[in-house]
């Protein structure tokens, strides 16, 4: 079986590995760096506790568990920084919503641990935690991903085994087929037995060729890179409106929970940086901050409920989507799943509620296929 894989980023580099583990042809089409977009602008938290239900947090919790188990064979455990997170908020709504997200990963056997400020100061020192906030969250098996380092090891991965190849080149077109389809692009064409979209944002385009309503919107951020030479920071620490990490032995990732709607105004990443640096110094006993701060501006791609599109495209027989709003945690599990979907040509349980026909409406007067 020939799969196309559209998007190189986390999704695509997890779906081409999975595919070529289950002696399936890949090509992956990307004429960009892999990596290089989503995933490269992405704070890369591993969570499960952002999850708004207990369905999607359980799902979240075994994506999260499939990481490791992923990593080993293939050499990337050293990607993966399982070292906490730390969660607090002093305003009390926040706070509540917090301790509900808490109780619910307790309920689903998760470890969460609850912290006084001493607790926490005992294990991040150069903390300041300002505000006495009423508790603080420790979730132990969270942590960070070097997302762009594990996305080009697992293509390379994939690649070794001879059955993924690397397509250098843009997609332009689907073209549906009674058996199969065909993959333009802007040089030539594939003719291929399926096509996985997993190119984020860039479904879009792709969708509405095939006269289907856009499905993903663009939400757009700013992660702040902060030379950083103070005391370790071991944690991911999600303080009130900041949430900071370190990038390496000198640097911390910083980005902020603030409204994105403005992010695209020229200039603007300047001014979120230094916002960014003026939160995490007041979070900071010692913030020994170097001066060549970076700021990098991206988006990710958000589906329009918030949770995972990944299925069969309603009304296709061999096009499938994949993408979702936190691919960092997501990918490798989606992809396990869908491969297994798609080589035994039937359906997963699993992915049961993120299947695409749960936006469609019927097809309009114009031939379109509406977004509920």
């Amino acid at each position: 079986m020939l799969v196309a894989v559209v998007g190189a980023g986390i999704m695509g580099a997890s779906l081409a590995l999975h595919f070529a583990a289950n002696e399936m042809t890949v090509l992956l089409f990307d004429d960009a760096v892999p990596g290089s977009g989503a995933t490269g602008s992405s704070f890369a938290c591993l969570n499960f506790f952002a999850a708004a239900t207990s369905d999607y947090m359980q799902f979240r919790s075994e994506a999260l568990d499939y990481h490791m188990e992923l990593a080993r064979p293939i050499g990337l455990v050293d990607a993966i920084r399982a070292t906490g997170t730390l969660r607090w908020s002093t305003d009390s709504t926040q706070n509540k919503k917090l301790l509900q997200a808490a109780s619910m990963a307790a309920g689903l056997g998760r470890t969460v641990e609850y912290l006084s400020r001493n607790d926490a100061l005992n294990l991040e020192p150069n903390l300041c935690i300002v505000g006495a906030p009423e508790v603080i969250v420790r979730v132990p098996q969270e942590g960070w991903l070097d997302s762009v380092y594990f996305t080009k090891r697992m293509i390379d991965a994939a690649v070794a085994t001879g059955l993924a190849h690397r397509v250098s080149e843009k997609c332009t077109k689907i073209e549906p087929l009674n058996q199969g389809a065909v993959v333009w692009t802007n040089r030539t064409c594939y003719l291929v037995d399926a096509v996985v979209l997993a190119s984020g944002t860039g479904i879009n385009a792709l969708l509405e060729d095939l006269a289907y309503a856009p499905m993903v919107h663009e939400s757009p951020k700013v992660l702040t890179q902060i030379p950083y030479f103070g005391p370790p920071i071991e944690h991911v620490v999600f303080a009130n409106h900041i949430h900071f990490r370190a990038n390496g032995p000198s640097s911390l990732i910083v980005g902020n929970a603030g409204d994105p709607t403005g992010l695209s105004d020229s200039g603007v990443e300047v001014t979120a940086a230094r916002e960014n640096v003026s939160l995490v110094r007041g979070e900071l006993k010692d913030p020994s901050f170097g001066e060549s701060i970076a700021a990098r501006r991206g988006t990710c791609p958000v589906p329009k409920d918030g949770y995972p599109i990944v299925g069969r495209l309603p009304g296709q027989t061999q096009i499938f989507i994949a993408v979702t709003h936190a691919g960092v945690t997501l990918a490798p599990y989606v992809a396990l799943l869908l491969t297994k979907q798609i080589a035994r040509e039937g359906s997963c349980e699993v992915l049961g509620a993120f299947r695409p026909e749960r936006f469609y409406l019927p097809i309009d007067q114009n031939g379109i296929r509406r977004i509920q």
